[in-house]
């Protein structure tokens, strides 16, 4: 069954997003010679009309290939290089959009067989001994903010502590809660995790011994629809958040996670349940259409910054040029494969030497 919901993870995010370039080329006349889910050996292919649909043997990722893609000048109307720079953005830009589009229909059936998630900023329970219980903080309080900074998430919650008791370890965060109709800042000193370290780059981790509440939230056909959105536009906001954190190096690359952190995190996911799993699928196609935004060689964003630049100039690049970009980017992604496979492996063995 993990074997299985591992290869269903990343078949279902790959189909979406090839099938957003696949079905975009197609209305637009282009003629599309390859659709392969998996990169690498071919397993086995079947041939519908002008197209081979491959099975290959590497799962984690694919491509559509399609008529004159590579060229410069194109030899026939139905060719990629006959169209104009506009509606070749349209399908370069599809696959991520189909991904982040479709998350949300995989939101609708998750809430409505119940999902577990944190209430808000609502705090679940407080460990004895710790800050927070000596500083009068409750079970059931929900935090407002931290020092001043807005809270809206649990994430901003354990950030803007973490930055604060950085700033001024001796120093009391001033915690503004509400308990019931009341609303109070309650003063507490965080407590350095000496053996912990922060998952923000450069910063130990800090903690007054709080953990959030977690709901099951559960709806009919109707209030699905409308909650996945807000869960839909939550998830998308925390996402962009953590980029942020990332490329603005906030957050070191440590964290970031690869196809083995991705299998990994799917089979405790199948454990947790079909609702869990949904939601997981829906997050994994969120990141990966954003990630494919990115103006980075190889990925689709690179693309659409160079048929900007084809439009501005109105010329197209030189063939030479272009070998050089798909060149930098093809070792960009191997050097990318390489650390956040890394980074795994790491996570793992580290896991398992301390236990």
């Amino acid at each position: 069954m993990f074997i299985i919901g591992i290869f269903v993870v990343f078949g279902v995010v790959i189909l979406i997003h090839e099938y957003g370039h696949f079905w975009v080329a197609k209305k637009l006349g282009v003629r599309v010679e390859k659709f392969s889910l998996g990169f690498g050996p071919k397993i086995f292919s079947w041939k519908r009309n002008e197209t081979e649909y491959l099975i290959s043997l590497i799962p984690f990722g694919g491509y559509v290939k399609m008529a004159g893609e590579d060229a410069i000048e194109a030899k026939s109307p139905d060719e990629y290089a006959a169209l104009p720079p506009g509606k070749r953005a349209l399908i370069v830009a599809s696959g991520a959009i189909h991904n982040i589009l479709i998350a949300y229909f995989f939101l609708v059936p998750a809430l409505m067989l119940g999902i577990s998630r944190y209430d808000g900023t609502v705090i679940g329970s407080v460990q004895k001994g710790f800050p927070a219980e000596i500083a009068g903080i409750k079970e059931g309080d929900r935090v407002i903010s931290v020092n001043g900074q807005v809270c809206r998430e649990w994430f901003d919650v354990v950030k803007s502590i973490t930055e604060q008791a950085n700033i001024a370890p001796e120093k009391p965060v001033i915690i503004k809660i509400q308990r019931d109709s009341q609303i109070l800042e309650i003063p507490v000193v965080a407590k350095l995790m000496e053996k912990d370290r922060s998952m923000f780059k450069g910063k130990k981790r800090y903690v007054i011994g709080i953990a959030p509440k977690e709901v099951i939230a559960s709806y009919n056909f109707f209030g699905a629809i409308g909650e996945a959105g807000k869960e839909y536009a939550r998830m998308f906001r925390v996402i962009l958040i953590s980029f942020k954190l990332l490329f603005t190096r906030q957050v070191s690359f440590q964290e970031l996670s690869g196809p083995v952190g991705i299998s990994r995190m799917t089979i405790e996911v199948i454990k947790a349940g079909i609702a869990s799993f949904l939601y997981f699928i829906a997050f994994i196609n969120v990141n990966l259409g954003i990630v494919n935004l990115f103006p980075f060689f190889v990925l689709d964003g690179g693309h659409l910054v160079g048929l900007l630049g084809e439009k501005i100039l109105r010329r197209k690049p030189h063939k030479k040029l272009l070998e050089i970009g798909q060149f930098a980017g093809i070792i960009f992604l191997l050097v990318m494969i390489v650390l956040v496979t890394f980074n795994d492996i790491v996570r793992i063995l580290t896991e398992k030497i301390s236990k």
